[in-house]
């Protein structure tokens, strides 16, 4: 696993370093975001962007209030036929410091979401990952999301609390447009540590978040590494509904590292390790009693990258990226995942900002996870392949609106269920208030 990653990282490096200073424009198509970074439009997290978003921060306290609604519709395949609507409510308290009492380089930010029960994902694909990055698998939420203090020591920069990691890393900023989960970030690590028995281990991320140390260093102007300490538990065990920090030697911990190389603002090479120390069921070793092996550990890596491919006046061009995730194949049901996709910025001229995108996800099952399905007398596909077909548009200075098209390439790795054919609509209505 490591010389595949090692031989893609030099690979995407070399495309990075010869095609990304000379095509960059120094100009950001990017919506403003959080952390520094992209989170999937209308997720938890993303800072708001329909109102406000270019207005001058006057206070040194501002609130950004986000209502994000995706209306789908399972039109073929899957696990069923049908309609749902899924909607979040999202506020985010944001504090600088150092305005507001003088701790020089600090910021605070507290954010809570309401999530209703509806779940596209499970109710009618069954996909290995959801379709929207708002989809709470059928637990309605009512939770804090974010409570952290950042501190800013030049070269360094450290953050405290619980936050999501998706936020920070593997991930690129093209990749933000897309709705499915499989484009957040790699569905390998996403779908690590998964016990829905005992609660959600593993990476943390929407809408489970764990408290987590993270510091960045940065080396130079194109080189940096972060690396971060997180619960290996992200939400109560007993009720996933709520939130809790849990310390138990069978939840562990997650650590992870990511090294960035950004000669430009468009452009960005990463590599990145992980492991969880966490008690995990075995896909197919039993015990005496029948039950599942526990087994300490699960670990993986990814590489990945995005750069601007050709550049127009302003902000329009078009964008690649891509993603590799591996993972020990052990206790997980995907071994390794492999995004990419293209972002076009400005396809119409007289809508500069509007991004339409096209995307692929491959995710491939570990051989484990398949002896375990035969042994149960199920059918077994060993890949699942997804497209994803995507138009942004801020249509208001309150109101952006994205259209979607998802097909999936045997759903869950399950033969039994055709092809997936998803429809969907999201939409954002947001505000930003300097209080």
């Amino acid at each position: 696993m490591i010389r595949r990653l090692l031989l893609a990282w030099a690979c995407v490096s070399l495309v990075a370093a010869i095609a990304g200073p000379a095509r960059a424009d120094g100009s950001s198509s990017e919506p403003p975001n959080i952390a520094g970074r992209q989170i999937s439009p209308g997720a938890p997290g993303q800072e708001v962007t329909a109102a406000g978003a270019g207005a001058a921060a006057v206070s040194p306290y501002q609130l950004n209030l986000l209502y994000t609604g995706e209306l789908w519709s399972n039109v073929a395949g899957g696990l069923s036929r049908g309609t749902t609507y899924m909607h979040n409510v999202d506020a985010q308290l944001r504090v600088d410091t150092d305005r507001a009492f003088g701790w020089t380089g600090g910021s605070l930010r507290i954010e809570g979401f309401y999530e209703n029960r509806a779940s596209f994902g499970n109710q009618y694909v069954g996909a290995v990952d959801q379709q929207s990055p708002i989809d709470s698998a059928g637990y309605e939420m009512f939770r804090l999301y974010q409570a952290f203090y950042d501190q800013n020591l030049g070269a360094t920069d450290v953050r405290v609390g619980i936050y999501d990691l998706e936020s920070e890393f593997s991930t690129t900023k093209p990749m933000s447009l897309f709705l499915s989960k499989n484009l957040t970030w790699n569905t390998a690590l996403d779908q690590s540590g998964t016990m829905p028995q005992n609660g959600v281990v593993g990476p943390g991320n929407y809408p489970y978040t764990p408290l987590a140390v993270r510091v960045r260093q940065t080396f130079s102007h194109d080189w940096s590494v972060q690396a971060v300490v997180a619960n290996g538990v992200a939400d109560n065990p007993r009720n996933q509904s709520l939130n809790g920090v849990v310390f138990a030697p069978k939840y562990g911990l997650l650590v992870m590292a990511e090294l960035d190389y950004t000669p430009t603002s468009r452009t960005k090479v990463m590599a990145g390790l992980w492991g969880l120390t966490s008690r995990l069921p075995a896909n197919d070793l039993m015990n005496s009693s029948g039950a599942p092996r526990q087994v300490y550990g699960e670990e993986g890596g990814y590489i990945g990258g995005a750069t601007r491919l050709t550049s127009e006046p302003g902000r329009r061009g078009l964008d690649g990226f891509f993603t590799l995730g591996l993972s020990s194949p052990t206790s997980t049901n995907t071994a390794e995942s492999l995004n990419g996709g293209l972002v076009y910025t400005g396809l119409l001229a007289a809508r500069p900002t509007d991004k339409l995108g096209f995307s692929f996800n491959e995710n491939v099952a570990p051989t484990s996870y398949k002896q375990a399905q035969i042994a149960m007398g199920n059918g077994f596909q060993n890949f699942e392949t997804s497209f994803e077909l995507t138009y942004r548009a801020q249509l208001t200075p309150w109101l952006t609106v994205q259209p979607d098209v998802q097909y999936i390439i045997h759903p869950g790795y399950d033969p039994t269920h055709r092809n997936d054919l998803a429809i969907g609509l999201h939409f954002e209505i947001g505000h930003f208030f300097n209080l």
